[in-house]
């Protein structure tokens, strides 16, 4: 059997089935994404500025993975006396399906790699792994580690979430355009409901905990107005908006599983509020999203955002709810996928399809 000549001397056939996972995982399909996942998995490591200005994350899949692998191999240790492919497999492992999982286990039983797969996040789990003289600064349960920058993209993102107040309702909306507003067809459901609704602009509170100054407007008489039922969403055109920054922009992406998604709102018509903690997505497919980020009654129409506080879904409901494709129901939050929201606007009103994605 031959033997790739490295430091973690995997054999051929392993060394091939691991660039092949590698390559399949969602985040490599672009260099963007490819970047992200390294800085995730290197996220705290000293070496990690070393390991993203050596790996040449460009062109196809394969190749990227193949040199991914073999860097990775050849690189030796990282923090804690750890291989950094260990780190890698460690990371990657709760992205792959039951069989991969099973091969990456199996590394780690074939090789010295020194550092166990860890089969979840729970935090229970760390009772028993490490030795008291192992300890020092460590990860409990999941990496709640952010770069600070994030913060930043939600205040930006915050400025474009409106308190919407119907004759009998109070929901959530965000602007996708600088006049058009994005919400549920369960909060407005018709023209005439959303010319007898206002919407209220930085509803919030201020760094010292006071309440802002308010702007609350109308909605256009016999403006753009378009609704779909089925996917519970709804375009409605404002008048006299007052600057509030940027439209948010969506993102045309199919989410996964244990993704992390935040949630700006106005729960129960109150100030605004983001939820941004124990926010993993339990399903999603190109029309559904399920997840547990926090939201309450009146949070509905809300966006639903990536890391990148990027759009990626509006949110619309909660409960015990049947997950797609199975028999088995989860308490979970849901919404609509930003891609099932952007096809139904390019198929049947390009024009505000096209305002959207310039």
């Amino acid at each position: 059997m031959g033997v790739v000549n490295l430091t973690v001397q995997l054999s051929q056939p392993d060394f091939q089935k691991l660039t092949r996972i590698v390559q399949n995982l969602p985040d490599f399909a672009n260099v963007r994404d490819r970047r992200r996942l390294i800085i995730g998995v290197f996220e705290g490591v000293p070496q990690s500025d070393v390991i993203l200005a050596r790996l040449d994350l460009e062109g196809a899949p394969m190749g990227v993975a193949v040199e991914v692998v073999r860097f990775l191999c050849q690189f030796g240790r990282v923090a804690y006396d750890k291989e950094a492919l260990a780190v890698f497999l460690n990371y990657i492992q709760s992205f792959t399906g039951d069989e991969d999982t099973d091969f990456i286990i199996e590394l780690f039983q074939n090789y010295p790699l020194d550092v166990p797969a860890s089969a979840n996040r729970g935090i229970k789990n760390w009772k028993g792994i490490d030795s008291t003289a192992d300890i020092k600064e460590k990860i409990i349960g999941e990496n709640t580690l952010r770069d600070i920058y994030i913060l930043n993209l939600a205040l930006e993102a915050s400025k474009a979430v409106v308190r919407i107040r119907t004759p009998n309702s109070l929901g959530t909306g965000f602007m996708v355009t600088p006049d058009l507003l994005m919400t549920n067809n369960h909060v407005i459901q018709s023209q005439e409901v959303a010319e007898k609704s206002d919407f209220s602009f930085n509803y919030q509170l201020d760094t010292n905990g006071k309440e802002c100054s308010t702007q609350i407007i109308g909605a256009l008489p016999n403006g753009i107005f378009y609704t779909n039922e089925e996917f519970d969403f709804t375009i409605v055109n404002l008048k006299n908006v007052p600057d509030f920054g940027n439209p948010l922009i969506f993102r045309n992406k199919l989410m996964r599983r244990d993704d992390r998604v935040a949630i700006i709102q106005h729960p129960g018509g109150h100030l605004k509020k983001i939820s941004l903690q124990n926010n993993f997505v339990g399903y999603a497919d190109r029309e559904v999203l399920q997840y547990t980020t926090s939201t309450e009654p009146g949070s509905s129409g809300s966006p639903v955002f990536d890391d990148d506080f990027q759009v990626v879904g509006i949110h619309h409901s909660g409960g015990i709810l049947p997950e797609p494709g199975t028999q088995k129901r989860y308490l979970r939050n849901a919404g609509t996928s930003a891609i099932a929201l952007l096809n139904d606007l390019k198929n049947n009103v390009p024009k505000i399809y096209t305002r959207l994605v310039k």
